[in-house]
């Protein structure tokens, strides 16, 4: 949870908590405190006083995520409520302690928003965790629930291991779609689609296979698109990119789906 400048919106714990009452789990509160260093520049502090200015912005940050802590304990009943870490980050945080501290919960989850803190914190989660990370935006109405959930299934490992972790969530959906995006890179669709309803058979899940067309799009951007359009809840997919330079090989399904994911997506890499 961002404290400082760029405040984690309420919609977002409000939907954290439906989250853990709908399939009866404990909420636990990551907090990154914006912490500023002192500058080195002695000129600098003597006549604009920078130090002082950078020590009441640490100060304002550590009450405001003493706030959203205090916000926290309020909103998250006792029987849900785990642990709560204050962890403390640069300006635009800092995803390292946040996925170390992820890697022995069952899933995190981070509020899509426009800022850069957002970004870092998606990718860092996703890639650094080797936990699923579901990307959640702002409800258009409130009472959301996984019921329609789609799986985006090329028979690759990222794919395989989305689909483990999000097998909890299926047990509770009324209707599973798989998806194989063709025309986007080689794959026998067919064949991966009848591997996958026979695994999701032997789980005693009911599903129904589905080929779409990329059209030009990368799986990311079809798989959104097709989720849209036919009223999905929830998207399943896998994260390609290296957690080292994944600025520069982050793959481009996973790339437009962290961008703008228009509806909930977990992810694992």
């Amino acid at each position: 949870m961002e404290t400082y400048p760029n405040r984690m919106p309420r919609w977002a714990l409000d939907e954290a908590v439906r989250l853990a009452d709908q399939f009866g789990a404990r909420l636990s509160g990551i907090l990154c405190e914006t912490h500023i260093p002192a500058v080195g520049n002695w000129l600098s502090d003597k006549f604009a006083h920078t130090n002082a200015l950078v020590a009441t912005e640490n100060i304002r940050s550590l009450e405001a995520a003493q706030e959203l802590l205090d916000e926290f304990s309020l909103l998250v009943s006792e029987d849900r409520r785990g642990e709560q870490f204050l962890v403390e980050c640069g300006l635009i945080g800092n995803p390292t302690e946040p996925a170390r501290l992820a890697r022995t919960h069952d899933l995190a989850v981070v509020p899509v928003e426009t800022n850069v803190e957002y970004q870092v914190a998606a990718e860092g989660l996703i890639f650094d965790s080797g936990r699923p990370v579901l990307l959640l935006p702002q409800p258009v109405s409130s009472g959301r629930r996984f019921d329609n959930v789609i799986i985006g299934w090329d028979g690759g490992r990222s794919a395989a291991r989305a689909l483990a972790e999000a097998l909890p969530i299926c047990r509770t959906a009324r209707s599973i779609r798989v998806l194989a995006i063709t025309g986007e890179k080689a794959l026998d669709a067919a064949l991966i689609l009848k591997e996958v309803h026979r695994h999701l058979v032997c789980h005693d899940l009911a599903s129904s296979m589905e080929q779409v067309p990329a059209d030009g799009c990368d799986a990311g951007t079809a798989l959104l698109k097709r989720g849209v359009e036919t009223g999905a809840d929830l998207l399943i997919m896998g994260a390609y990119g290296h957690s080292r330079t994944r600025e520069s090989v982050l793959g481009g399904a996973t790339r437009s789906v962290i961008h703008d994911p228009r509806l909930p997506v977990l992810l694992c890499h």
